[in-house]
C-alpha cells in the first residue's frame, strides 16, 4: 500500500479512553500524522463515514453500542476500501475467519507498539509478512496453561504502593512529585522505578507507563 500525501490521516475507534490517549501519542510522535476522527464506538464512526478524510483505520474489535467487527463490515459493504487495523486482545480463530474475508483489514493484538508495528511494517511500508505475524499470533493460545503456569511462578506482582506510583507516573508526574505525593523520598522513588522496570523487563519510564496502561494500573483506586 502506498500513500500520494505525506500526511497519514487516522480515524480512530476505541472505548478505552487510556489506552487511545496512549495510542494516540505515540501516533503523533510523527509530525506527519493526524487524527482526523476520534471515535468512542463503532457506531460513532459510521456516523461521519461519509467525510472520507482519512488514510487508515484503526478499530477496536470489542466496543459498546456497535462493535468493531459490524463497523468493519458496514466501511466494506460501503465500499470504502481503505486500510483498517483492528485489534483484541487475544488471537480469536473465528473472528480472524470473518475478518480474512475483507480486503485490507489488519488484524493484532491489543498492544500499541504492536499497532505502530503493523502500521510501520505492514501497511504503509511493507518490509515483513502478515501472514507470518499472525502465525506467531495464533500459537500464542496454545501455550496459554504453560503461560500461566509460568506467570504464577514466575511473574512479580506490583505492589500497593508500585501501582501507585505507575498511576502516578502516568498522570504525568515527576519522580519527585510522586515522593511528595506519597510522602517518600525522590530517591526512594527511583529506587523503586528502577526495581519495576526490571522486573517487569522493560527499557524505561515510557516504557512503565504504556504497562500500567495495558495492564488496567491506571485505573487502580486508591
Amino acid at each position: 500500500m502506498s500513500f500520494s500525501s505525506k500526511y497519514i490521516n487516522f480515524s480512530i475507534a476505541e472505548s478505552d479512553y487510556y489506552f487511545k490517549k496512549v495510542l494516540v501519542k505515540n501516533l503523533l510522535t510523527n509530525p506527519f500524522n493526524r487524527i482526523v476522527k476520534d471515535c468512542n464506538n463503532g457506531h460513532e464512526l459510521i456516523k461521519q463515514l461519509y467525510l472520507r478524510k482519512e488514510n487508515i483505520f484503526l478499530i477496536d474489535l470489542f466496543m459498546p453500542i456497535m462493535t468493531g467487527l459490524e463497523a468493519i463490515k458496514f466501511i466494506r459493504n460501503s465500499g470504502n476500501q481503505t486500510p483498517i487495523i483492528t485489534y483484541s486482545s487475544t488471537y480469536q480463530s473465528d473472528v480472524h475467519s470473518i475478518l480474512k474475508s475483507y480486503p485490507s483489514v489488519y488484524y493484532c493484538q491489543k498492544k500499541s507498539v504492536i499497532i505502530i508495528d503493523i502500521l510501520k511494517n505492514y501497511v504503509i511500508s511493507p518490509t515483513k509478512s502478515y501472514s507470518e505475524y499472525l502465525e506467531e499470533w495464533e500459537k500464542q493460545p496454545l501455550t496459554i496453561y504453560k503461560q500461566i503456569e509460568e506467570q504464577e511462578n514466575n511473574t512479580y506482582m506490583p505492589s500497593i504502593v508500585e501501582i501507585q506510583i505507575m498511576k502516578l507516573s502516568y498522570k504525568g508526574l515527576t519522580n519527585k512529585e510522586i515522593g511528595e505525593y506519597l510522602n517518600l523520598s525522590g530517591r526512594t522513588i527511583d529506587a523503586y522505578v528502577a526495581k519495576l522496570i526490571n522486573k517487569l523487563g522493560l527499557k524505561n519510564k515510557i516504557d512503565l507507563v504504556r504497562y500500567s496502561v495495558e495492564q488496567g494500573y491506571y485505573n487502580f483506586n486508591e
